[in-house]
Order: C-alpha cells, then sequence, then structure tokens
C-alpha cells in the first residue's frame, strides 16, 4: 500500500524497477524521480496505467522523457495536482495537458519549448505555471484574440501563446 515514493537521483533507477513499482503499488499518490538519468517514457508511461491516483509527479532532470508518457499521464492521472517537469529537455508539452483539470502547479522551466499547446488555457485559473528559461516567442496577437482572461493569465502564470 505504498502511497509515496522518493528515489531523487538514484542514477541506477531503471525503467524496469519503476515499471514493477507501478505495476504493485497502484495507490501510489506521490512518486519522485528527478535525477534519474536512465529514465524513459517507458516508466512514467507505466506509472500513467497503473497508478491512477497519483497527485505528484516530479520527473526533473530525466532527460530521456517526451510529452508522449506525458500525455499518458493527462488521460491517465485525472487526481494530478502537481506535475515538475524541470530541466528534462522536453521540446514540447502533451496537447492534451488541460485534461488534469486538478492541476495546481506545473513547473516546465529549463527545457526546449518553443510553443504550449492550446488546451493551456484549459487548466483551472489558479494552477501555477512555470515555463521559464524556455525558448519561447514574445506574447503575440493571439493573446489579443483570447481577451482580458488570457493577459491577465500572461500576467499571473508567464506564459505566452505561438
Amino acid at each position: 500500500n505504498l502511497e509515496v515514493l522518493y528515489l531523487c537521483s538514484c542514477w541506477h533507477v531503471t525503467d524496469a524497477a519503476v515499471q514493477a513499482v507501478a505495476a504493485n503499488c497502484k495507490c501510489l499518490e506521490e512518486l519522485r524521480v528527478a535525477d534519474c538519468s536512465k529514465l524513459t517514457d517507458a516508466a512514467v508511461h507505466a506509472v500513467a496505467d497503473h497508478c491512477a491516483q497519483l497527485t505528484t509527479l516530479n520527473v526533473t532532470a530525466c532527460s530521456n522523457l517526451t510529452e508522449v508518457s506525458l500525455a499518458a499521464v493527462a488521460d491517465n492521472c485525472a487526481s494530478l495536482a502537481k506535475l515538475v517537469v524541470v530541466n528534462c529537455g522536453l521540446t514540447a508539452l502533451p496537447a492534451n495537458i488541460g485534461k488534469l483539470s486538478k492541476l495546481r502547479e506545473l513547473r516546465a522551466h529549463y527545457n526546449e519549448l518553443q510553443e504550449l499547446p492550446r488546451s493551456i488555457f484549459d487548466l483551472d485559473a489558479s494552477c501555477f505555471l512555470s515555463v521559464d528559461d524556455n525558448p519561447l516567442p514574445t506574447p503575440s496577437l493571439g493573446w489579443v484574440r483570447q481577451g482580458t482572461l488570457a493577459t491577465k493569465r500572461r500576467n499571473k502564470r508567464k506564459y505566452y501563446e505561438a
């Protein structure tokens, strides 16, 4: 009945280890595997498939991940409140990120994000979003088209629509 697991900076942790944890710990609510450099999408996808009660996922500096496994998280982990994908080398966030209606914190700074998906507007307005230090463009006319709410969100969340 494991609910919380921290494996930060465990460089020898493999996909197989995380897959075994996910398959056997379906009550897992919080997983922190920051700096586990051997992990790939396979590990995160297994967590998404087996750990529907997950509320916190931290994969900071897991540079072998892509938006593919994060899309699985968005599809399967409806209770997720905190997602930390800092310094993962991500080039995109999944198009379905907005499905995470309970998300209150998304930290995606120090990646290679060049745009944000439109579904980002579907996240709750109180969600803290950090995308600093990504090669995102400056605000475009798209913000004007989104109206006052988008302007408030941009100022509060510091993110831009391409």
